[in-house]
């Protein structure tokens, strides 16, 4: 057990059901643990276990217009990202058919790209096999989140392996989806989970051969140090995460986030704790 899960664990029972806040403590008090001990977050927080770096993947939306989207698309990969996120904006039939062309365009265009969608919960159960069959010709890694959080294990192997991400935060489904067909990663949001938790889960993903993959929620400088943290202590390389830099960051003009890098990187910090901080112009 590591020193920070030490330090934390007092807090558990307070802080249930208050994920946001959870992260936030832990957060805080991981930072002080890394800085007292002179060891990177990360170390403190996989038991002195982490890795150099970690890929992250770029992001973009079928709401775009084409152009922009493929533009956006080779903007991504000249600065060497190698995965691709592509947020489904649509839930009719109409919509979906609109967003397959739109992904067969990048497709063509991006032939050895990864690419990875999100269909936000949006598709009906009884729709989802049909669509994630038509998807199939695309080689998507897989699709986040097709259907509502209740109904994901339900959903059983498809045409397109899928992954998790709301779902993890309802009591006793990341047990179900271990077990079940066809899930093959669990999307880590430590601002939805608790860090400590997100850890875990992502612990027990790579354990039975799943993928793990760290991202935000939009959240400001302190929140994505620790989910980039969080990706250099997992057991094992997760696969490339979301953790690129946003557009939201603008608002903290003055704070370095050592852990971004370009070319599509997250890299280890060798300062203790998160390493961020306002005086870090």
């Amino acid at each position: 057990m590591s020193a920070s899960t030490i330090a934390l664990e007092p807090l558990s029972p307070r802080l249930r059901g208050l994920p946001a806040a959870r992260f936030a403590l832990e957060t805080a008090l991981l930072d002080l643990v890394g800085q007292r001990l002179g060891l990177p977050a990360s170390a403190c927080l996989g038991g002195h276990q982490r890795r150099a770096e970690v890929r992250v993947n770029g992001l973009l939306a079928t709401s775009a217009a084409l152009p922009e989207m493929l533009g956006s698309a080779r903007a991504l990969v000249a600065r060497g990202v190698r995965a691709i996120k592509v947020k489904l904006r649509s839930r009719g039939d109409e919509g979906f058919a609109r967003d397959l062309e739109a992904l067969r365009a990048l497709r063509r265009e991006h032939p050895s790209i990864e690419l990875r969608l999100d269909a936000n919960a949006a598709w009906p159960l009884e729709d989802a096999p049909r669509r994630l069959a038509l998807l199939a010709p695309i080689e998507p890694r897989f699709v986040e989140q097709p259907v509502a959080p209740e109904l994901l294990h339900r959903l059983g192997a498809q045409a397109v392996p899928w992954a998790a991400d709301e779902s993890l935060a309802l009591e006793g489904m990341p047990e179900r989806l271990l077990e079940a067909q066809g899930c093959a990663a669990f999307i880590l949001k430590p601002a939805m989970l608790g860090l400590l938790r997100a850890h875990d889960l992502g612990r027990r993903a790579q354990e039975r051969g799943l993928g793990a993959v760290v991202t935000h929620l939009f959240d400001g400088p302190v929140a994505l140090a620790a989910a980039c943290e969080l990706a250099l202590a997992l057991p094992r390389p997760p696969l490339a995460c979301g953790l690129d830099a946003h557009a939201g960051l603008a608002a903290w003009p003055a704070i370095r986030i050592p852990q971004l890098r370009e070319g599509g990187l997250v890299v280890a910090s060798d300062r203790p704790g998160l390493g961020v901080g306002p005086w870090m112009a």
